[in-house]
């Protein structure tokens, strides 16, 4: 009898380690998926560009943009000169009581002015078809971008007509230094203009 308990332990113990290590191995395999699923959440969520190649992308586009108003305002200079130009002016006959010179010289004036603003749009286009495989993803960094502007700009109720917001919509950040000192610039604008207040109020 006494052999028969002895020979039976060692399988009974056996028997309890298995058991015992089978919820720490699903406890392990639970754990190895749940990290496996927050890597994975993780990178879904990353930004899809890093922010250097963004802001040096957004640079590029902004400075495309303003070089095509130049170009932009010429041909609407030049093409409306050549229309109005090109149109009899009668001076016994004039357009809402103003002499037709003076309506013709406004009109082409006016259509240099939305040669100018059209200008930008045309550099945008080109700059969308020059990164055709970026787009997506400069769209969506120009989201998150806002966001980070959003949440650190003052308050727009702070500024005068000689105090105005530093770089409101953030157009002047090319890089990561220029976004530090845009938020010094916040941080210090904020300051500035509470201390203010505080002395309106001690007033």
């Amino acid at each position: 009898m006494s052999a028969l308990r002895t020979s039976l332990r060692p399988r009974a113990v056996k028997a309890v380690s298995r058991f015992q290590r089978a919820p720490l191995q699903a406890i392990r395999f639970e754990t190895n998926s749940a990290a496996s699923s927050s890597s994975s959440t993780l990178t879904s969520t990353a930004n899809p560009l890093t922010w250097p190649e963004y802001l040096t992308l957004r640079h590029r586009r902004r400075v495309l943009a303003q070089l095509f108003s130049i170009p932009g305002a010429l041909g609407g200079l030049i093409g409306g000169g050549a229309y109005f130009g090109s149109l009899e002016a009668d001076p016994t006959q004039p357009i809402f009581g103003v002499e037709p010179m003076f309506v013709y010289a406004g009109a082409t004036l006016g259509c240099m002015g939305l040669g100018y603003l059209a200008g930008p749009t045309v550099g945008s286009l080109i700059f969308k078809a020059m990164n055709g495989s970026r787009n997506k993803a400069i769209e969506v960094m120009d989201k998150r971008f806002y966001e980070h502007v959003k949440a650190r700009r003052v308050d727009p109720s702070y500024q005068s007509v000689n105090n105005p917001t530093p770089d409101y919509y953030g157009e002047k950040i090319k890089s990561l230094p220029t976004y530090r000192r845009w938020l010094r610039d916040q941080a210090a604008y904020r300051r500035k203009a509470l201390h203010g207040m505080k002395e309106m109020e001690a007033l």
